[in-house]
């Protein structure tokens, strides 16, 4: 090729790539769909049409009025796109449109899927300016989520952090029919709290300190985790919620990936951000808003509920449960015998070898339960163990009744948790009306439907009185905090009873107490445990610290689901005094829906005190 021919053939390649260029430059503008002028034509009708003052916008961002009035949102990370899109929703409104509409961005449209879509239903956006992103649309497939289940894990007093139960959802495929509905996934939201425990652990999670965030996990984790670990019963209540809704949400959590907000205890919890995932997906539902200083899972499960958002109810039951239910069933010889079949003695055991044939199987099949629990809590199989057992309860033939679980009382039947208390009495013959308030959570004469029975949990109880004779108010008593744990000891577990409760006497004098101990179920009416503790007291802590140690015994009776007494005596020794002292309470109380009458009568030394109350739900 001559010179002339090479040079006429470089100037058209520097035309050509001119033209490319210009084409590439310009294309956004005519070609693709996108131009600045549908940017500012969608940021008008936005503006036009106060989208960033919607509820579903608000929802997206979740954003909240602080108490001047400003809106403020507490999700930190990338998930903001204005520098003040935390603080102003219309700043972020727009920073959004200039991003998921403009030619050099617009694959973040598949970044802020639930933003997109919003847009999508509330502004006239032309068809060529969206997106494909057919990565999140195979991944969304293949989860083929089209329901929602909000989940509710009871609550287990001999863990801290599992006090209050757990809330969580599970994104459904309804093509797992049956068991086939553990391989779907579960949503959580917990804090990254490390491997810090103690005072440490609460004082950062009163106060914020931990990050919190949502996660992903295949529902049978979530089962194993809680259910079978744990032994906490897992509730399963199914969302009222399109699959339209379903996906919405499923697009807000991909939107909140590497995204976090403060975790605290008492409001912004788990439950809480479970509240803000619903809405979301159901603007209108208002969850959130009756929840200021505290979230309690048991009261946001009861507000879901309220707003008709749950359309049916399941119970899923933990190894734990079903282990209780066979244990509880042995007679007082099968229970000895249990523990020499674990032992691996019941060929030379006398308790084994006198039972009768079918007592064998029980014990049998009520150690084939225990072990499955062992693999669970020891990480370690038990396969050969189970094949021996499983071989010897084939020998005896089919010659026992399946176990019946009676199922526990939903957890939307538990009384209110916050409940004021109307009470007259007299102590030490004076006169006194008692205007009592508690904010959560139960005592042991409360009704324990959908709560862990003969166990207490009461935080900010304030207990005023106003004495006629002396005609004034009194703060009798603050607690801070009182908890009690009771669990039955078996033949085969011997967990701890404990106590604890922090709070003020008469004229504000800090008190802590506590003890620990051992439970014991009895075959007495409907449910009865018996508690023995060693206990210590300390009293008028701001001054000289007065100790005393002592023993108390706890006979707690539920007589019919409505009726429930407690006996108590306690015996303690003041190290200060050298003087021991005995105090005696009978109690009982009876409820109906959501009222509860109360008796108490009290014996400290000499002392009488005796008090009629009226439980009422606080309204809020």
């Amino acid at each position: 090729m001559n010179l002339p021919v090479k040079r006429i053939f470089k100037a058209f390649a520097m035309v050509l790539n001119f033209l490319v260029t210009v084409i590439l430059m310009t294309a956004p503008l005519f070609a693709w769909g996108f131009s600045l002028q549908d940017t500012a034509l969608y940021k008008e009708q936005a503006l036009a049409k106060n989208l960033d003052q919607s509820t579903a916008w608000l929802k997206l961002g979740h954003y909240r009025k602080n108490l001047s009035g400003n809106f403020n949102s507490p999700i930190r990370g990338n998930f903001f796109i204005a520098s003040e899109g935390s603080k102003d929703p219309r700043a972020e409104l727009l920073a959004t449109l200039d991003l998921l509409f403009d030619a050099k961005t617009s694959k973040s449209q598949c970044r802020y899927l639930a933003r997109t879509s919003w847009l999508k239903s509330v502004l006239d956006i032309k068809a060529g300016d969206l997106e494909d992103c057919p990565e999140r649309k195979d991944w969304k497939a293949q989860l083929g989520a089209s329901e929602a289940y909000l989940i509710f894990a009871a609550s287990d007093l001999s863990s801290a952090p599992s006090s209050f139960g757990h809330t969580f959802l599970r994104l459904h495929n309804p093509k797992n029919t049956g068991q086939l509905d553990l391989l779907d996934y579960g949503i959580n939201y917990a804090a990254f709290t490390g491997t810090e425990g103690g005072a440490l652990y609460a004082l950062k999670g009163i106060f914020g300190y931990y990050p919190g965030s949502y996660s992903m996990l295949p529902y049978h984790q979530k089962i194993q985790e809680y259910s079978n670990l744990e032994g906490r019963d897992l509730w399963e209540y199914k969302l009222n919620l399109t699959p339209q809704q379903v996906e919405l949400m499923i697009d807000h959590l991909l939107e909140l990936e590497g995204s976090f907000a403060p975790y605290y205890f008492a409001d912004e919890n788990c439950s809480s951000q479970m509240l803000e995932l619903i809405e979301v997906a159901s603007p209108a539902s208002d969850l959130t808003s009756q929840f200021h200083a505290m979230a309690i899972p048991l009261d946001t499960l009861k507000a879901v509920a309220n707003a008709g958002l749950i359309g049916g109810e399941k119970l899923r039951t933990s190894l734990q449960t079903e282990w209780r239910a066979r244990y509880a069933k042995l007679n007082f010889s099968e229970r000895p015998a249990l523990r020499s079949v674990l032992l691996k003695e019941q060929d030379t055991n006398k308790n084994y070898l006198e039972l009768s044939k079918k007592e064998k199987a029980e014990t049998l099949e009520a150690a084939l339960s225990y072990l499955s629990i062992r693999e669970y809590r020891d990480q370690k199989e038990y396969n050969d163990e189970k094949y021996k057992l499983s071989v010897a309860r084939a020998k005896l033939g089919a010659i026992t009744e399946p176990v019946t679980i009676t199922p526990p009382k939903s957890p939307l039947l538990s009384p209110a948790t916050a409940a004021f208390y109307l009470g007259y009495g007299q102590n030490d013959q004076q006169d006194y009306f008692q205007f009592k308030f508690r904010r959560g959570f139960h005592d042991l004469l409360s009704d324990d439907s959908g709560l862990a029975p003969f166990s207490q949990l009461n935080f900010f109880v304030f207990d005023v009185r106003y004495t006629p004779t002396r005609q004034n108010w009194d703060l009798n008593q603050f607690v801070f905090l009182s908890i009690l744990s009771t669990s039955p000891w078996t033949q085969l577990e011997k967990p701890i009873s404990w106590s604890l409760e922090v709070g003020t006497e008469p004229k504000l004098n800090p008190y802590v107490n506590g003890g620990i101990g051992a439970s014991f179920d009895l075959p007495l009416m409907k449910a009865t445990r018996w508690s023995l503790f060693a206990v210590s007291e300390n009293s008028y802590l701001t001054d000289i610290a007065q100790p005393y140690l002592g023993a108390k015994s706890m006979f707690m009776m539920k007589w019919v689901d409505q009726f429930r007494t407690l006996f108590q005596s306690e015996y303690l020794y003041s190290t200060t005094q050298g003087e021991f002292h005995w105090n005696h309470l009978v109690a009982g109380s009876f409820s109906y829906r959501k009222i509860e009458i109360r008796a108490e009568a009290e014996r400290k030394d000499t002392v009488d005190q005796w008090g009629l109350s009226l439980i009422l739900p606080a309204p809020f």
